[in-house]
């Protein structure tokens, strides 16, 4: 990958500047080029590039490491605080990515999507109640709960081996367990309330706190 190139390149680089005496006295080099050849330009020239066709989160941990080599030849802190940001906002954006994108898998697999989206594509109108909305009577939702709620003992979340960094693994794991959490929650509120318009709430077997505890597990 791009990511990768990089991390090579800035390690063969770091490694001959650390190596190398500088520029001697007597040789005079005009500031362009000393710029031109200077480790902060070299530095975000490469992540610059490298940033904007990173796709996963292995690239953004192997763009973090390149930086780290980078580091040791003295770069400007100021820069390196400003490499490190945007290196940081690339990650979070592929962790919501793709925790959207799975997070909307996950709700299909363990049941809930096809009641979420009837529940989203309800009209406000004022009187109607969920009850008496395609894909919300009592059967569609005993249904729906009755899958879900066999997922709980075993979570369809995905494990991401793709992704070598235990601790974003970890996140990406977590963020979706707390949106399926959170819909559920939502779904709950909404079931439960006037508006649900529901006589028999049998259905609902758990409390979204039961939810949130065993679903997280």
């Amino acid at each position: 990958s791009e990511a990768s190139l990089v991390h090579s390149m800035m390690e063969q680089i770091t490694n001959v500047r650390m190596a190398s005496p500088g520029f001697a006295s007597d040789v005079g080099c005009p500031k362009t080029v000393q710029k031109t050849l200077s480790m902060e330009f070299l530095t975000e020239t490469l992540l610059e590039a490298a940033l904007s066709l990173c796709k996963t989160l292995d690239d953004v941990v192997t763009l973090k490491m390149s930086l780290t080599i980078s580091k040791k030849t003295g770069l400007n802190h100021m820069l390196v605080a400003d490499l490190e940001n945007r290196v940081s906002q690339k990650e979070q954006t592929l962790v919501e990515e793709l925790v959207q994108s799975e997070t909307n898998e996950v709700l299909e697999i363990c049941g809930l999507s096809p009641i979420l989206n009837a529940w989203k594509n309800m009209p406000n109108v004022e009187g109607m109640t969920m009850e008496a909305q395609p894909g919300l009577s009592p059967d569609d939702l005993e249904s729906a709960m009755k899958d879900f709620y066999a997922s709980l003992y075993s979570p369809p979340i995905p494990a991401f081996e793709h992704i070598h960094d235990p601790i974003l693994r970890k996140l990406a794991r977590s963020k979706i367990a707390s949106n399926v959490v959170n819909v559920y929650q939502d779904l709950y509120m909404a079931i439960t309330s006037e508006k649900g318009g529901y006589d028999d709430l049998s259905f609902l077997g758990h409390t979204p706190s039961q939810v949130k505890t065993l679903f997280s597990a």
